[in-house]
C-alpha cells in the first residue's frame, strides 16, 4: 500500500492507493475502509474534487487492473454490453457504435477535449450524476440498464447506488429493425465546454418506415437528472413522421423544461435551444431510420 501526494501535477491530500485485479478484491477493499474509500476510474472528476477539497478519501481504489470492466461487446440478442471503464474515446470510435447506437457515440465524442476523452470513462459519466453528462441522454433513450456489484451480489440498478457498490456493466437492449438515433449538444464554445443543453432522440418506426412506433426524447442540463420529454413523444407515437408533427413535438419538449438561470445561459434561452435541438435531433433520427423525411406537416 502506498501514499500518494501528487498525481499529474495536481496537489492532492494524502491518501492510500490500491489497484486490485478483480472485482471481488475491489469490493473487499471498499468494505474494509468503512465508508472512507473512493473508487477511481478515469480520475477526471475525482482528482479535481480531491484537489478542491470536495473529496477527502482515506483510500482510493483504482479499477484499472480489473479486465472485466473494460470493452464493448455485442450480446447474443443484438444488444450491447459496455464495460464502465471504457473510455469516451473508445466508445466514440468503436465499430459497434454505428447505426441505431450512433447517438451514444455522438455523446461520447463531445465530452471535453481529446485528452479528457482518452481518460474519462462512460461509467464515471454515469456515476458522477451531473446534469450535463453527455452519455446519459442516449443511454436513457435506448432504455439501457446498469448492473451493480456489491457485498450482497449483483443487481440491476435502482434509483440509488450504495457507497459499497461498484458499477459493473451497462446493458443496452437490442434495437428493432427500423431505429434511428441522434445526440446533439449546444455549448458557448466549439470544444471543451460544459453542455448548456443536450438532446438525445431515439425513434423506432413501423415496417412501413413512416409511422412512429416508439420514440424517446431525453434532455440534458435542463433538470437535475436527464429529463425525458414524454409530451413530445406523445405527439409522434402512432403518427406519420412528418416535419410539422416533429416541430410540434419539439415545442412540447421545450414546454416540458424548467431550467435554471446560471453563468452559462438564462432559462429562457435554454428553452429556446431545447426546441431547436429537439427538432434537429428528431429529424436526424428519423432520417437515419428511413433514409428520407416526408415533407408534409400539420
Amino acid at each position: 500500500m502506498s501514499s500518494v501526494g501528487a498525481i499529474a501535477g495536481m496537489i492532492l491530500p494524502r491518501f492510500e492507493y490500491e489497484a486490485p485485479e478483480s472485482l471481488e478484491g475491489a469490493l473487499s477493499l471498499i468494505a474494509g475502509a468503512g465508508g472512507d474509500a473512493f473508487v477511481l476510474a478515469g480520475g477526471t472528476d475525482l482528482l479535481v474534487k480531491m484537489k478542491r477539497g470536495q473529496a477527502r478519501p482515506r483510500l482510493v481504489v483504482s479499477l484499472r487492473r480489473v479486465p472485466s470492466l473494460s470493452g464493448i461487446e455485442r450480446t447474443a440478442d443484438g444488444g450491447l454490453r459496455i464495460g464502465p471503464l471504457t473510455t469516451m474515446s473508445a466508445v466514440a470510435g468503436n465499430r459497434l457504435m454505428t447505426g441505431p447506437f450512433v447517438a451514444l457515440a455522438e455523446g461520447a465524442a463531445v465530452v471535453g477535449g481529446p485528452a479528457i476523452r482518452n481518460r474519462a470513462t462512460i461509467g464515471g459519466n454515469i456515476v458522477s450524476a451531473r446534469p450535463c453528462a453527455d452519455t446519459m441522454p442516449p443511454l436513457v433513450a435506448f432504455g439501457a440498464s446498469v448492473r451493480l456489484a456489491g457485498p450482497a451480489g449483483s443487481r440491476t440498478a435502482s434509483p440509488s447506488m450504495g457507497r459499497d457498490e461498484i458499477l459493473a456493466a451497462i446493458d443496452v437492449p437490442a434495437p428493432p429493425a427500423w431505429r434511428g438515433s441522434c445526440y446533439l449538444k449546444f455549448t458557448r464554445r466549439a470544444a471543451m465546454e460544459v453542455t448548456v443543453v443536450g438532446c438525445a432522440a431515439s425513434v423506432d418506426l413501423e415496417a412501413d418506415r413512416r409511422t412512429v412506433a416508439r420514440v424517446r426524447v431525453v434532455l440534458a442540463s435542463v433538470a437535475p437528472t436527464p429529463l425525458r420529454a414524454r409530451d413530445a413523444e406523445d405527439w409522434l407515437v402512432g403518427q406519420a413522421a412528418e416535419e410539422g408533427r416533429i416541430a410540434r413535438a419539439a415545442r412540447a419538449a421545450a414546454d416540458a423544461t424548467s431550467p435554471i438561470d446560471d453563468c452559462r445561459a438564462p432559462a429562457a434561452f435554454r428553452r429556446q435551444i431545447v426546441e431547436v435541438l429537439a427538432r434537429r435531433a428528431l429529424t436526424a433520427a428519423i432520417s437515419r431510420a428511413t433514409g428520407h423525411l416526408p415533407k408534409s406537416g400539420l
